[in-house]
């Protein structure tokens, strides 16, 4: 039977300065997650109504549509956030973002 993705959680956790982050996870896998696209697939809410309403654009080319930061992006302070999240404070000013380690695995197991 196929574990869930809220059993794994992380043992290790290093940011590098090649643009990724590296997680080592309790069942030994080590993912790497790029800067750009952690903060482009940010979860808070203020970032999901970015994307939805970029995707509402493609429909009204008159809409103006203000677009989240993914290029050049560092984070600047990671913490843990009770014992089911990262949270990522980024070098362009955003810090409302907390990455549940459940997202953050799915994340790794897509790039398979």
């Amino acid at each position: 039977m196929a574990e869930s993705l809220e059993s794994y959680y992380p043992v290790e956790i290093q940011r590098n300065d090649g643009g990724a982050l590296r997680i080592l996870w309790n069942d030994g896998r080590v993912c790497f997650y790029e800067y750009s696209n952690l903060r482009r697939v940010c979860p808070c809410a203020t970032c999901g109504e970015l994307r939805t309403q970029q995707q509402e654009a493609a429909k009204n080319p008159f809409q103006t549509v203000t677009t989240v930061t993914t290029q050049d992006v560092q984070p600047v302070h990671l913490n843990t956030v009770g014992h089911y999240a990262l949270g990522i404070e980024w070098d362009d000013g955003h810090r409302t973002g907390i990455y549940p380690w459940a997202m953050l695995r799915a994340l790794c197991e897509d790039d398979d």
